[in-house]
């Protein structure tokens, strides 16, 4: 029996149309995982098994454009800036995910985390070992999220631990392609994942770029996040002019690179990622937290290159995205360049999807896609949509996800 949902409905429209609003509305689910239609309330569909959560509120899922599963337990660490907390906090807690069963734990825990935020969509960085890698994408299989993962390519200036020469590294990501690339739909992606220009080598960059031409896949990859780290990727790439080059001498830097932070970065820098096609995943939280400086979102959109919203746990301080709309509304304010809480809510759901290439499949609450949503509790008195709108953007403590669904499959809450 089809099923369906009644209640107040939010969401992002396809085609740069504003944002939807039903205060009272129904979310069809189709047998196939899909949704089937998304219209105001005028009696129950015959033979539609129908839910009333009313006043409760059905928004689509987050996107969280950028996370590192490996660091999901030392959020809070606050041993910054970047590589003194790279340092002190990260690479032993990373190193730890060479006992399988360290990481099998921490993967049921990072999916759980995601769902009970309302997140569907996630790009992440998995560690530099290679079983680590394969328990993730083992756990997002059975959770159901959509997620581009990737092997943290390090071979130099990182411990022992940590450090996988290029053509090991490089051999591992081609069989991952091979046993996730594509898996369940289309819902999980390889995505080549240097961890950024100082702790690869010149060899391990170019040979990521091939695999990515060769196999048709995204690129992850952090640029500009802090001026030590910018000094320290010249340091060791003295061939490239400036911090984009290495990316983009080596073959990553093109329509399917997501690049985070981007904070240290020239006029010409911005023009060439807008001249690639590149995409930015902007990452305010942690930007904060470690001290690295803000990001003028207003520099991307000038060019209209795509933004997705990321936590970057663990300096990101939660796996909450709509904290992250709220973090970016903070950054745009502090630099003269203010943003809407409509333009904030469409970065965190279709916008993220848009960035990533998926909105056809996900993003917004339209027939045809995914029924990746959640439920979030709204008290009945809140009823103009500029306060609906406001409280998930600013106030997700007293408006919290209750219900989170991937592919119409409830994965945490009722």
């Amino acid at each position: 029996m089809k099923r369906a949902f009644r209640g107040r409905i939010m969401t992002a429209s396809s085609g740069g149309e504003g944002l939807r609003y039903l205060d009272d509305g129904i979310l069809v689910l189709g047998e196939d995982g899909r949704i089937e239609a998304v219209e105001p309330w005028t009696g129950p569909p015959n033979g539609v098994l129908v839910r009333d959560v009313r006043p409760w509120l059905l928004v689509p899922g987050f996107v969280d454009a950028h996370l590192h599963y490996p660091q999901t337990r030392v959020i809070g660490s606050a041993t910054g800036p970047l590589l003194p907390w790279l340092e002190r906090t990260v690479f032993p807690e990373e190193a730890r995910f060479l006992d399988e069963r360290h990481a099998s734990a921490v993967a049921a825990e990072l999916t759980q985390r995601l769902a009970a935020a309302g997140t569907t969509t996630a790009v992440l960085y998995s560690s530099s070992n290679p079983t680590a890698t394969r328990v993730l994408f083992e756990a997002l299989a059975r959770s159901g999220h959509r997620a581009f993962a990737g092997l943290t390519l390090m071979d130099q200036h990182c411990p022992d631990p940590l450090r996988v020469d290029a053509d090991h590294a490089l051999a591992a990501c081609a069989e991952l392609v091979r046993a996730y690339h594509g898996h369940d739909r289309g819902r999980l992606s390889f995505v080549i994942t240097p961890r950024f220009a100082p702790t690869c080598s010149r060899a391990l960059l170019e040979g990521a770029g091939r695999l990515a031409q060769d196999h048709g896949l995204f690129v992850q990859t952090h640029v500009a996040e802090n001026p030590d780290e910018c000094r320290a990727a010249l340091a060791v790439h003295p061939f490239a002019k400036d911090y984009l080059d290495i990316y983009d001498r080596t073959g990553l830097l093109g329509e399917r690179t997501l690049l985070a932070h981007a904070i240290h970065l020239s006029p010409d820098e911005w023009d060439r990622i807008r001249d690639r096609g590149a995409r930015i995943a902007h990452c305010a939280d942690s930007n904060f937290f470690l001290g690295s400086g803000r990001m003028r979102l207003a520099d991307a959109r000038a060019r209209a290159i795509p933004v997705a919203l990321g936590t970057d746990v663990a300096a990101g301080r939660t796996f909450d995205v709509r904290r992250m709309m709220s973090s970016t509304y903070d950054n745009a304010m502090c630099l003269g360049d203010p943003i809407t809480p409509e333009d904030l809510f469409r970065l965190g759901t279709l916008g993220g999807a848009e960035a990533l290439g998926i909105a056809r499949e996900t993003g917004s609450l339209e027939a045809g896609k995914d029924a990746d949503f959640c439920v979030i509790e709204l008290a009945a008195y809140v009823q103009e949509p500029n306060d609906v709108l406001a409280r998930i953007v600013f106030s997700s403590d007293t408006t919290p996800v209750r219900e989170t669904y991937v592919r119409g499959k409830r994965v945490v809450g009722g």
